[in-house]
């Protein structure tokens, strides 16, 4: 996951904000993989380097969506107020911004770490929800083949039609749920997930 103040998102939607920095201590994204930013949608990382912050070009600034180095040094600091502005290196992340919803995230197959988190985000959703549908059950239920329409959940469940089709957004969102004019199906991303419960 990657995250982003909520002041930014309109300007990542728009397309103004490709780039970020962190002051971590390792690196936590990798060039190539998406990432969900909880509240925004998702991210693909296109680049990483570190920098030193004197080092910044303008144009990095500005694709940060900063005005000038004093602008970035003033919010940086806030949000960073253990960071060395003397010696310490920051770590540059260039993206892309997907959507709300990852289209091509449900076609890759997750790895273990990507597992943990999926789960972790699943139980979050549950324990978030009012809806008395759990996100596993719901998953256990689809086939990655054979398309299951919301009437069908919802019976299935003894749900209302409206709070199915909310929580089968939900799961779409996480890229574990594919949907067309047929209904729903597990993606491989959901599938995978499915196997690993078993």
């Amino acid at each position: 996951m990657l995250l982003f103040p909520k002041e930014e998102h309109d300007q990542i939607r728009a397309g103004f904000k490709t780039i970020t920095f962190r002051d971590w201590d390792k690196l936590r994204v990798e060039v190539g993989k998406e990432y969900k930013s909880f509240g925004l949608g998702f991210v693909r990382i296109e680049d990483i380097g570190y920098l030193d912050f004197k080092r910044i070009p303008d144009e990095d600034l500005a694709a940060a969506g900063f005005d000038s180095l004093d602008d970035f040094k003033i919010i940086f600091r806030k949000r960073n107020p253990g960071f060395n502005f003397g010696s310490g290196r920051l770590i540059r992340i260039k993206f892309t911004y997907l959507g709300a919803e990852n289209k091509s995230a449900g076609r890759v197959k997750p790895n273990d770490r990507e597992l943990i988190r999926i789960m972790e985000r699943l139980i979050e959703i549950d324990v978030m929800s009012e809806l008395d549908i759990k996100c596993d059950d719901v998953l256990a239920f689809l086939d990655p083949e054979a398309a299951k329409n919301s009437l069908s959940i919802s019976k299935k469940f003894a749900i209302d039609r409206d709070d199915t089709r909310m929580r089968m957004k939900q799961l779409q969102q996480e890229g574990l749920v594919s949907s067309d004019r047929t209904g729903f199906k597990l993606t491989v991303r959901g599938k995978t997930y499915c196997d690993s419960k078993i």
